[in-house]
């Protein structure tokens, strides 16, 4: 028995014509993603700091687990750096709380930070009786995107040509 999943096949594989790259970089708008090329060809995020080896000891603190302290990143320094582009004359004066507020402020001025909306919000936290009125407490640093803004950007940028906008199944063996 022959059943039909969709109405149409598509025209075309848009996948046949994706590179590797494609799929890797996030294009939140054609402006942001040039900026973001144009900044990695410069090696940009290591010039926020000091040098090389600051910077690869402050990016190993800030991924995996959330609980290495300035502290412990310093010991890491004075005890057992193992990088092949590890040079202990580069941390003789390291600190990681400058080097993480040298990250903070590149951060702060990056263009895709920059694409985002800042708002501060009210939260209700109830007081524990009906008799008392909740109490507000704002919370500040509230980053975000309107849904309408994301959609109409996504579909101006060139990668909407190849998007799959015709439902079908295709089984490959």
């Amino acid at each position: 028995m022959e059943r039909i999943l969709y109405l149409f096949r598509p025209s075309y594989d848009p996948d046949a014509f994706m590179s590797a790259e494609d799929l890797y970089w996030p294009h939140t708008s054609t402006i942001v993603a040039q900026q973001v090329q144009e900044d990695n060809s410069k090696d940009l995020e290591m010039s926020v700091y000091t040098n090389k080896s600051a910077g690869l000891v402050v990016d190993w603190q800030n991924t995996g687990s959330s609980v290495k302290s300035n502290i412990e990143i310093n010991r890491l320094v004075h005890k057992v750096i193992l990088h092949p582009e590890f040079r202990l004359d580069d941390l003789k004066t390291f600190n990681a709380a400058h080097e993480n507020q040298k990250v903070d402020m590149a951060d702060a001025n990056s263009p895709l930070l920059q694409s985002f909306q800042h708002t501060e919000i009210q939260i209700s936290i109830p007081l524990g009786s009906k008799d008392i009125s909740p109490c507000l407490v704002a919370i500040p640093g509230l980053y975000f995107h309107k849904l309408t803004s994301l959609i109409k950007e996504v579909f101006e940028s060139p990668l909407s040509s190849m998007f799959h906008l015709t439902p079908f199944k295709m089984f490959c063996m």
